[in-house]
């Protein structure tokens, strides 16, 4: 599979220089995150650093939305009632769209759950 949809902890990795994140990002040639983890990571930027990490999510396509990723995020979170309403999105963006999830969130996602990769751990 060379598609991958990339989870908020991936990406602050990468943008930390962790060599895990790297590698992974490297692996995929088509990177995808979904609308929530865009707004999640401008959310998180500082003032200074909003052009850069701009700059880095430009290297995504982005999964907006759609009615089909809320019925489906409703549906695990209805699965999976511990499962908060991002990590379901997140999950849902990945599912509906036939991508799997690149996570190191093992708590959300465990690495035997189908359609999960669980590159390393920190």
């Amino acid at each position: 599979m060379n598609e991958a949809v990339f989870d908020r902890d991936i990406l602050l990795d990468a943008l930390h220089g962790l060599g895990g994140a790297d590698a992974e990002l490297t692996r995929f040639p088509r990177r995808f995150i979904s609308r929530l983890t865009w707004i999640d990571m401008l959310t998180a930027a500082l003032p200074d650093e909003t052009a850069r990490i701009e700059g880095f999510l430009s290297h995504f396509s982005v999964i907006d939305l759609s009615e089909d990723i809320a019925r489906r995020a409703a549906m695990l979170r209805g699965d999976r009632w511990r499962l908060d309403l991002a990590d379901a999105i997140v999950l849902a963006s990945a599912q509906t769209s036939g991508r799997i999830l690149v996570t190191r969130n093992i708590r959300a996602f465990p690495a035997t759950m189908p359609g999960i990769r669980v590159p390393y751990t920190i």
